[in-house]
């Protein structure tokens, strides 16, 4: 792997990259070192959600280009299709990392989508602090996963894990709530399901459509109706959100990648390099070669 390449990676990747066994289920990976030389520590995208706990020591990571420290009593949650960097591991380091695919969570029944709040509040905060309390209740499951991923022996090895990663992740989402202020005036509506297809085109059509009319008409709501109803929601416009993911994906471009500026201006379906340097530059206060070069 290459340190300046942004690269999309799988969980049996990361068990090879780590040089792990190969033989255990790809649905999830239970990481005991995250200082292993290469796992993390080259840009990269997981199509699964990546939990990380700091006990001792510190870590310097990068999700989405945003830098964070963590520190002991830290936890960090990151959801599909982030971009994650570990930067650095102090020598003291203690802890573990759990990569959970998403059809893992889906046979068991876990869609953070579908918790709006706990969504959000993850999206815009990967890096938390739980009470003393909920981090010993956390890594007593974690004791249990290494026990059961040591008893090769077993004969419902897989099913044990996977039972008590589901019951992980259901104690994580519930100390999550605790953190996480309801939205008001959103339950289950109608209102919550457009919102979150919107999410869904936005990941899919970001790299060519930035119109709020294209998304309205996917969703075959009106420009309006869709721009109130997300602002309302989300405290963002949906032009605001469409701005996020195209710049986002600029910087990991720029930052990641060997295509030029105007490579990437196409890629991004801005019809001149002119008027994409304009849009980066208007978002972020610097010229997309600015930010190459720094």
């Amino acid at each position: 792997m290459d340190n300046n390449t942004l690269t999309n990676v799988t969980i049996s990747q990361l068990r090879r990259f780590g040089g792990m066994s190969e033989e255990d289920n790809d649905d999830f990976l239970v990481i005991r070192r995250i200082g292993q030389p290469e796992l993390f520590h080259y840009p990269c995208r997981v199509d699964a959600v990546v939990l990380a706990v700091c006990h001792k020591g510190h870590a310097m990571a990068e999700i989405n280009l945003t830098r964070y420290e963590v520190t002991e009593g830290m936890s960090v949650v990151s959801l599909p299709d982030n971009v994650i960097q570990v930067l650095q591991v102090s020598d003291d380091f203690e802890g573990y990392v759990i990569v959970v695919s998403l059809d893992f969570l889906r046979s068991a029944q876990i869609d953070l989508k579908n918790i709006l709040p706990l969504y959000m509040y993850i999206k815009n905060h990967p890096c938390v602090r739980f009470p003393a309390r909920a981090m010993a209740e956390i890594g007593r499951f974690y004791e249990l996963l290494q026990q059961c991923a040591d008893d090769i022996r077993s004969k419902r090895r897989t099913e044990i894990i996977k039972g008590l990663i589901s019951a992980m992740m259901y104690k994580i989402c519930d100390e999550l709530d605790r953190l996480t202020l309801p939205i008001e005036g959103v339950a289950g509506s109608r209102r919550e399901a457009l919102f979150l297809q919107f999410l869904d085109l936005l990941t899919e059509y970001h790299c060519q459509q930035r119109s709020v009319g294209f998304y309205a008409s996917r969703l075959h709501i009106t420009p309006k109706y869709m721009s109130s109803l997300i602002k309302e929601i989300s405290g963002r416009s949906a032009a605001q959100w469409i701005d996020e993911y195209v710049i986002l994906e600029a910087k990991s471009l720029l930052k990641y990648s060997d295509l030029s500026i105007q490579e990437i201006a196409y890629r991004l379906n801005f019809s001149t390099q002119s008027f994409f340097g304009k849009y980066f530059k208007h978002h972020t206060g610097m010229s997309p070669g600015q930010y190459k070069a720094c």
